[in-house]
Order: structure tokens, then C-alpha cells, then sequence
């Protein structure tokens, strides 16, 4: 059931962030002015669940970001003929200046949300109410804007850094702040919310069943954020900045931070913090996770930041973009929307899902080579692979079946993703949420971090990582209906499953698509470890699965038909790679800003 929180709302709308879907306000009661906005715990309420709001915005998680975004990352994919920059520059896994929709509209609503935040925080020392509450209402702003500044971070480096609401046009312009310093920022916002946040309890107290966001949310990020971290600084002379310009190299001592290992230290006493504090558990079944039918399905306990959803105020449109037209189980039957499936799993990201998990190769001989065969459950949590349309009737079987190997019918050779096929669903857009961090990140982020710490295999630390992994293994094989005997894959790793810890960071690397994939970290996974990781785990690998002669380039060439002399292949030099790790500033914004007009595309050359 949907429930209805009402609210009272400010200068905009209220929608919340949560484990329990559905108490956006679609009929505010009232509004309030400027003066009046912060003068009551309801009104600083109403506040904060306007920084939220900001995280909804179609430019976003739910909208965008994977469609434009996310397709540079060799994982996510367009369906059918595409010719324009902003998706041929994924075969250069880069977004230039002019890549409007998967540029600026991210940039807009990130300082967008940005400004609510710090609108908040600058009118907090004034109002009223008891300090202890507005103690607790500043670390979440502080909250927001640590996640909306750790997204612009990886994504464009240095960027402007602003810590109070504009009051004067003079003071809309700022130049771009080192990266370091952006993550120091960011990481003080988070200690500051890991501090004053409400634990569990006190947030339950304020908004019973809404599941808000507690202070191990702070934490959860933190870990992610020094992994990150760890990630730059263990490939500092093939990363985005250039070593031979001390002014570039960055300096993360102010974090704590003095080496790679440092980083990778703080990430995995970060996350074990977060298991050890019992806040959060894995659900029994993953599947449960993108279910969408039962109540509890919103109330679950890996949660831990969720972008809830409802069709008027804050629609999921992943759903729109990635699944099939009329699709079986959903309220989908007549209405047509030609967008529809347009962002796909690549086939490569289908053949790593297999392989990884101890999947089997087809027996055919079209298939000899392609993985094809999995009884991992996460896979048909994942993927929709044949499916019913609801208004013709027809079946459609794709990847991986055997027949539909070679182009079929141009890009229906390809799956669908499933992870936001709610029942409601009705082509314009969905009620799944999106979960922005969940429980089962924060044990692959521990396991990143100790196969980056292991020197040797079968370390201390190599034996920590392979057991984190393995907890993620177990559920995904238990998550079979009731009296089901569990899957035989994913089958647990062993020492020998890697002959070096390099060997083990990318099995981790690859779990990690396979539990949270279409889950939005698609291009920030495959772009922090550097151009040469890049280039030797996704873009040559790639091009030799899309070279085989099983499949001859057919449905690639459909895809990017029209493109240049790049030739259908992502770029393999490792400085073009170097190029694309960070996005370029939107062109209007380099126009329009004075302080950062001078700045080209790649700002560290």
C-alpha cells in the first residue's frame, strides 16, 4: 500500500527519500513565505524534505543519468540506430561539453539541489526552534549535499564549490575548487551527518514508517567515498590529473589520507562499522528487492537510502526507458511509447554476469565461445530475457538464447532490464523505487577494499574480501521460492579463482555489476580505477567479444551505424582514455560563467 505523508510545504514541493514508498504530499495544505519557512520543526521538516526533492529530478538517478550517461561506460547500451554525439560518445566513454542531456541537465539539477541545501542551512542560526533539532535538521542537509557534491566530483573534478545560497548576482559565478578539496568538503559533511544525525530510532520517532535516512547513511557513504579515493590514488600516473603539474596532483592529507592503502584502510572500517552496527541486513531473497507487489516490499532492510516513487510527483522512468513495450506483469497493455527499452545491458556486461558467477558457455557452435547458461537467480531478477507483449501476445526470446545470438530483428537480440517492472507500471513511467545505496553495496565496497589492501593470495586481507563476496553469493543462491533446493550459482570464490590481488579487485569489481547493475554505478565503476584499468577490463576485452566471428560486428555496426572513422569500437589509446575519465563542463556553463570560461575539456592536460 502507498501511504500519503502530508506535510506542509515551502517554496516547493515535499517528496521524501526513504524504505517506505508513497508519502509524498500530492496535495500540499498550504505554502509558506521566506519568513515563515524556518520558524517551526513542521516548516524545517517540510525543508529538508526539499533538499530531497532535488535528488528526484529527471536530469538524475530516475531519469536521465542512465540514457545519457551511463552508456559510456561499455555496460549500458542505446537500442537501435543511433548517430548522435551524445551516443557515440560512449564509444569514447566520454561526455563532452555539447552532451546536453547527459551533461547539463546533471549539472543543473546537482547545483539546483545544492542551493536548497544551503538556502536551509544559511537560514537554520535564525530560526527559532530548539538547537538540538536544528542540529539534527543541519547534518542531513549536510547529508544531501555530501552525496549531490560526491556525484559532480566524479563525474567533472574540479567544480565549483559553494557552501551558502547566492544572494546577489555577483555571487552566482565561482571558479572550479581542486577535486581534493571538493572531496575534504564532502567528507566533513558526512562526519558532520555521522555525527548529529538521528540514529534509527529518533528518526522513526519524527516520521514514523517513513524510513528516513539515519546517521549509518553517513557512514555508508563515507566508505564509499574513501574507496573512491583509493581507487584515483592506486592509478595516480594513469589517472585524470597530470603528474608533471604539482599544482594537479592532489593531496588528500587533509583527509587522512596519504596513500592509496590509507584510503582503502578508512573504506573498510567504514563499511565494517556499517555491518557491525546491526542497522541494516541483506533480505533473505534478493529478488524481493525488485519486486514490487507486496507492502513490505517498501519496508525492506537493506535500504539504506531510497529515492521512493509514485506516477504524479516523482516518477521512476528508468522503467519507461528500460523495459519492453506491453510488458507481462504490468499495467502496460495498449498504450504505446516508442521510447521504450531504450537503454539496454550490453552483451558484454550479459557474457561477465555469466562468466563471473561459474556460468557455462553455449554448446553450439555459435555459441562455443559466449557464455550462456546461469542458474544464478539474480540474473532473472536482472534481466528480462523472454517476454510476453501483453497486446499481441507474441513471445519474444532474446540473449541468450541460442537462435537469437545473431542479430534478430535488429536490437531485440538484446535483453531488457527488469529491475523496475512494477505492476502499476503503465508506460509513461513507474512506482519502483530506486535504491541510491543499499546494504549489499557496503559489503562489495569492505571486499573492494581488502583485495586492494592484499599483498599476497590467501592474505589476511584476501581472505577478508573473498568472504565478503561470498556473503553476497550465498543470498543471491538462497533466492529461490520456498522447499526450492538453492541455485549452484553464483558458487563461492576460492583462492584459486585469482592468481594475483589485481586478478581479485576486478572479480570484485565484476560482482559488483552483477548485484547492482542498472543501479546507477555503471560509469562511475568502470572510470575512478584509471585509463589503463579501462582500457585492459573493459574497451580491449569489449572489442575482441563484439570481434568475434560469431558475431561480426553485425548488430554493432546497427547500433552506431553513421559513425565516423572511430570504426564501431571503443577507443582503446590509453590518453584518449585518460580524456574520458572525468566529463567535461557543459558548454552553456563554460559560456555563461566568467570565473571558468578559460577551462577546456580536459582541464588536467
Amino acid at each position: 500500500m502507498k501511504h500519503i505523508y502530508r506535510t506542509v510545504l515551502s517554496l516547493i514541493g515535499a517528496v521524501a527519500i526513504s524504505s517506505c514508498s508513497g508519502f509524498l504530499d500530492e496535495n500540499p495544505t498550504s505554502s509558506l513565505s521566506e519568513v515563515t519557512a524556518y520558524s517551526t520543526e513542521e516548516t524545517l521538516e517540510a525543508e529538508i524534505y526539499g533538499c530531497y526533492l532535488s535528488m528526484h529530478a529527471t536530469g538524475l538517478w530516475k531519469g536521465y543519468m542512465a540514457e545519457y550517461f551511463h552508456t559510456a561506460s561499455g555496460l549500458l547500451i542505446w537500442k537501435g540506430k543511433r548517430t548522435t554525439d551524445d551516443v557515440l560518445d560512449g564509444l569514447k566513454f566520454a561526455k563532452y561539453s555539447t552532451s546536453a542531456y547527459g551533461n547539463k541537465s546533471i549539472w543543473d539539477n546537482i547545483y539546483t539541489g545544492v542551493n536548497r541545501c544551503n538556502r536551509l542551512l544559511d537560514n537554520l542560526p535564525g530560526s527559532p526552534v530548539a538547537d538540538s533539532y536544528k542540529k539534527e535538521i543541519e547534518a542531513e542537509a549536510r547529508f544531501v549535499r555530501a552525496i549531490l557534491y560526491y556525484t559532480a566530483v566524479r563525474i567533472w573534478g574540479d567544480v565549483p564549490l559553494l557552501l551558502s545560497s547566492p544572494t546577489s548576482v555577483s555571487q552566482i559565478n565561482n571558479p572550479r575548487v581542486h577535486f581534493a578539496r571538493v572531496y575534504k568538503q564532502v567528507l566533513d559533511d558526512l562526519t558532520f551527518a555521522e555525527t548529529f544525525m538521528r540514529d534509527k530510532a529518533r528518526a522513526e520517532e519524527i516520521a514514523p514508517g517513513k524510513g528516513r535516512p539515519n546517521k549509518w547513511a553517513a557512514t555508508s557513504f563515507k566508505s564509499s567515498v574513501y574507496l573512491t579515493i583509493g581507487s584515483l590514488l592506486s592509478a595516480p600516473d594513469d589517472n585524470f590529473w597530470d603528474t608533471a603539474k604539482p599544482e594537479r596532483i592532489p593531496d588528500f592529507s587533509p583527509c587522512g589520507i596519504q596513500t592509496a592503502d590509507d584510503a582503502f584502510i578508512l573504506a573498510r572500517a567504514a563499511a565494517e562499522s556499517v555491518i557491525a552496527s546491526g542497522v541494516y541486513s541483506l533480505v533473505p531473497d534478493f529478488r524481493q528487492l525488485f519486486r514490487w507487489t507486496e507492502p513490505q516490499d517498501w519496508f525492506l532492510p537493506e535500504r539504506i537510502v531510497c529515492l521512493e516513487s509514485t506516477d504524479k510527483v516523482s516518477p521512476n522512468y528508468n522503467s519507461t526507458r528500460m523495459l519492453p513495450e506491453y510488458p507481462e506483469g504490468t499495467a502496460n497493455f495498449v498504450t504505446e511509447n516508442t521510447n521504450n527499452g531504450r537503454v539496454r545491458p550490453s552483451r558484454f556486461l550479459i557474457d561477465n554476469f555469466i562468466r563471473v558467477g561459474g556460468g557455462q558457455l553455449g554448446t553450439a557452435a555459435s555459441t562455443a565461445d559466449i557464455y550462456v547458461t546461469t542458474t544464478d537467480p539474480r540474473f532473472n531478477a536482472s534481466f528480462i530475457t523472454s517476454n510476453k507483449n501483453q497486446k499481441t501476445g507474441a513471445t519474444l526470446t532474446t540473449y541468450p538464447n541460442s537462435n537469437r545470438i545473431e542479430t534478430y530483428n535488429n536490437a531485440n537480440c538484446l535483453p531488457y532490464f527488469r529491475k523496475y517492472l512494477d505492476p502499476t507500471y503503465d508506460v509513461t513511467s513507474g512506482k519502483a523505487d530506486f535504491y541510491l545505496m543499499r546494504y549489499a553495496e557496503i559489503y562489495l565496497i569492505s571486499a573492494e577494499a581488502s583485495a586492494s589492501l592484499s599483498k599476497a593470495v590467501g592474505d589476511s586481507s584476501w581472505q577478508a574480501a573473498i568472504g565478503r563476496v561470498n556473503d553476497i553469493r550465498r543470498r543471491a543462491r538462497m533466492s529461490v521460492d520456498e522447499g526450492q533446493t538453492p541455485a549452484t550459482m553464483p558458487r563461492d570464490l576460492v583462492d584459486t579463482d585469482c592468481a594475483t590481488p589485481q586478478d581479485l579487485v576486478n572479480m570484485v569489481m565484476w560482482e559488483r555489476v552483477c548485484e547492482l547493475c542498472a543501479e546507477g554505478h555503471e560509469w562511475f565503476d568502470t572510470h575512478r580505477r584509471g585509463a589503463r584499468w579501462l582500457r585492459d577490463n573493459i574497451a580491449v576485452p569489449a572489442n575482441h567479444f563484439y570481434a568475434d566471428n560469431t558475431y561480426q560486428h553485425t548488430y554493432w555496426n546497427y547500433v552506431f551505424e553513421g559513425a565516423d572513422a572511430r570504426g564501431y569500437t571503443y577507443v582503446e589509446d590509453e590518453q584518449d582514455l585518460r580524456k574520458s575519465l572525468l566529463a567535461a563542463l557543459p558548454e552553456a556553463e563554460i559560456r555563461i560563467n566568467s570565473k571558468i570560461s578559460n577551462q577546456n575539456d580536459f582541464y588536467w592536460q
